[in-house]
C-alpha cells in the first residue's frame, strides 16, 4: 500500500483564507506562547489547507505568523472538496492523543533539569501551582475514589429520617447531611 506523502510548499500569508467557522480557538494568552514558540523554534508545522488555499487545520499558527508579522508560511495545499477540509479539520484538531501522567512528569522534569523551567511554565502557561500539582508533589492534593451520589433535599429533620429510613430498608447505603 502506498500512502501520499503531500509535500510542503511556501505560500504568501495574504494568500490564505479562513471560513471563519474554525471551532478550535485560542485565547489571548494561548495564541502569546503559539508565537513564542515559532520564535523560538520556526514555522516548523504547515498550514494545511484546500486547493484554494482556505484552511483545513492551522487557523492559530496562521493567525500567529499574521501577527508576527510573517508575509511566508509553510503550507500543504490538499486537493480536497469542502466536506472532506471540514472532516479534516475536525479529525487534526480532537485526534491528539492523551497523557500519561507518569511520562509528562518524567519530562517536565528533564526539562527543570535541563534549566529550562522557565520556558515550561511559560509555553504551556504554567503557574508555580500548577506545575507542583502536574510533578505530583502538592502535598495537599487528595485523591479521591470516584462515587455517585443524590442528594435530596427535604422540608425538615422528620422528612429527612423518613426518606433516609426508606432508602436504607430498600438497601442502599446512606449518609445523613445537614446543611
Amino acid at each position: 500500500m502506498s500512502i501520499n506523502i503531500p509535500p510542503a510548499e511556501t505560500v504568501k500569508v495574504s494568500d490564505i483564507q479562513t471560513d471563519g467557522q474554525n471551532p478550535n480557538k485560542m485565547n489571548k494568552d494561548q495564541l502569546e506562547r503559539l508565537k513564542a514558540s515559532i520564535k523560538k523554534w520556526g514555522f516548523i508545522v504547515p498550514i494545511i489547507t484546500n486547493k484554494d488555499l482556505l484552511i483545513a487545520d492551522g487557523e492559530q499558527r496562521y493567525t500567529a505568523a499574521k501577527a508576527l508579522g510573517m508575509t511566508e508560511v509553510s503550507v500543504i495545499r490538499l486537493p480536497v472538496e469542502d466536506v472532506d477540509r471540514r472532516l479534516l479539520r475536525q479529525v487534526l484538531n480532537k485526534l491528539k492523543g492523551e497523557h500519561q501522567k507518569e511520562l509528562d512528569q518524567a519530562e517536565y522534569k528533564r526539562i527543570i533539569e535541563a534549566g529550562k523551567e522557565d520556558d515550561l511554565k511559560y509555553l504551556l502557561m504554567l503557574s508555580d501551582d500548577k506545575l507542583t500539582n502536574a510533578l505530583g508533589q502538592d502535598e495537599k492534593s487528595v485523591n479521591f475514589d470516584e462515587s455517585f451520589e443524590v442528594v435530596i433535599e427535604c422540608e425538615d429533620e422528620t422528612q429527612q429520617e423518613a426518606i433516609y429510613n426508606k432508602l436504607i430498608g430498600e438497601g442502599y447505603k446512606c449518609r445523613v447531611l445537614s446543611l
